[in-house]
């Protein structure tokens, strides 16, 4: 195992030069890039950008760990909708080929297409007395089949370029606890369909992080490290909330888990945000604090067990 960490706490928008080399002085041996949309897939992730970025990363002495696209409305009924997803999504997986990333990576689909702005955050939930999907009497079993031959498809595509496409669990979703995965691998049927380890969604849907890891054993290929207290989706730095640590590292050595523990902060002083991005205003150096932070919290509980990490 090795640690790592994902551009956008440190920046949200491209271009991701800087926070690359940030994470590299920060101690990161892998870095995890996102396409935050098609156009950006299409406008940054040229032929020649991707060119660069493999020579920093690699001149760094860094690797790339996931590429992250989620093709929101990919289980929409809507064929037109459904097919132009599916294309974003193979396009995610070219970049992330030719990056040279192992792994792709979308949050499960919203069932029939929505997405997460017509959701009150987690985080909020306690606000509200009643809550529901939406309409009564859709056909629940025939979008969870389009969601699984989409994914299928994804599969397959990804095949073809040598890289396995992960799922990351998310509140109100087609996955969003281990056994939803599992549900899924079962019917998708495709050796290179994974799950993305993010216990900070796992553990509030009531999924105990370490029980989890040795039930993804097999199909756990890439990890989001971030705490909470089991009752919000909030990402906190690992040892400020509940989430037992020593616990989860064990159980991944445990399963013979090699790759990255890439701390994805989200909510902690000084991480990016989309208004962030929006507003132009400059990061400051508290993220880099916590990032640290957590590295030396993660590598002490490995140290007090004898777990190896690079």
């Amino acid at each position: 195992m090795y640690f790592g960490a994902p551009v956008w706490p440190l920046q949200w928008d491209p271009p991701y030069d800087e926070p690359i080399k940030r994470l590299h002085a920060l101690g990161f041996k892998g870095v995890e890039m996102i396409g935050w949309s098609r156009k950006a897939l299409d406008e940054y992730y040229t032929p020649e950008t991707i060119e660069h970025l493999k020579e920093l990363i690699a001149g760094l002495g860094m690797v790339v760990t996931n590429f992250n696209h989620t093709p929101e409305g990919i289980a929409s009924m809507d064929p037109e909708v459904s097919i132009a997803k599916f294309s974003d999504f193979c396009r995610t997986i070219d970049v992330a080929a030719a990056l040279g990333s192992p792994n792709v990576t979308m949050v499960a689909a919203f069932p029939f297409g929505k997405s997460h702005w017509d959701f009150i955050e987690l985080r909020h939930l306690a606000e509200m007395q009643v809550w529901s999907y939406g309409e009564i009497g859709q056909d629940w079993e025939a979008n969870y089949e389009h969601f699984v031959d989409v994914v299928r498809r994804c599969c397959a595509y990804a095949r073809e370029k040598g890289v396995r496409v992960l799922i990351e669990a998310h509140p109100y979703r087609w996955v969003n606890s281990t056994q939803s995965m599992l549900r899924l691998i079962e019917h998708v049927g495709a050796d290179n369909l994974g799950m993305n380890f993010d216990p900070s969604h796992l553990f509030p849907q009531g999924d105990m992080p370490e029980w989890a890891v040795h039930m993804l054993k097999g199909r756990l290929w890439h990890t989001h490290f971030s705490d909470n207290d089991a009752l919000t989706n909030v990402h906190w730095r690992p040892g400020q909330g509940k989430i037992n640590w020593k616990a989860v590292m064990k159980a991944l050595d445990d399963i013979g888990y090699e790759g990255a523990i890439n701390f994805e902060l989200e909510d902690v002083p000084g991480a990016a945000t989309p208004t962030s991005a929006v507003h132009g205003a400059k990061i400051s150096n508290e993220i880099e604090h916590e990032m640290a932070m957590a590295k030396a919290y993660i590598a002490g509980l490995c140290a007090e067990q004898g777990i190896a990490i690079e």
